[in-house]
């Protein structure tokens, strides 16, 4: 599965990267390391899944969703935060965000498998497992 990475923390992003990469199951197309380049590349690359952070520079997360959805109503955005706060799932949702990880998952060697079951569930309709 192609993604595209979200991440202004360029450490972050380059793990993530690795982690993904060394998977199998994906290939990160593209890193953006704000909002407004996340909307220019995911309709550059156009990616099965979109990883994004909710705070990001310049166009935060929940708004470069917006915009994303705007653009493709069917493009699989996964945001994640170090929140806990309820309000930012719900903010997301809003914006067409359809998973959602805490920013601890990131780091997982787990991080693949979770973003293939909320892949998989999205394209089967079934609600995010969280």
């Amino acid at each position: 599965m192609r993604v595209v990475v979200c991440e202004d923390d360029e450490n972050l992003a380059e793990l993530i990267t690795t982690l993904l990469d060394g998977d199998g199951r994906f290939i990160v197309v593209g890193r953006a390391a704000n909002g407004d380049d996340a909307v220019q590349l995911v309709g550059e690359r156009q990616p099965d899944i979109v990883l994004m952070d909710l705070a990001m520079p310049a166009r935060d997360g929940i708004e470069a969703t917006r915009l994303i959805h705007a653009s493709d109503a069917g493009q699989h955005v996964v945001i994640y935060t170090g929140s806990d706060e309820y309000g930012d799932v719900a903010r997301a949702q809003d914006a067409g965000a359809t998973g959602y990880l805490h920013k601890d998952a990131l780091t997982s060697p787990e991080l693949a498998d979770a973003l293939h079951v909320l892949h998989t569930n999205y394209r089967r309709g079934l609600p995010d497992p969280e």
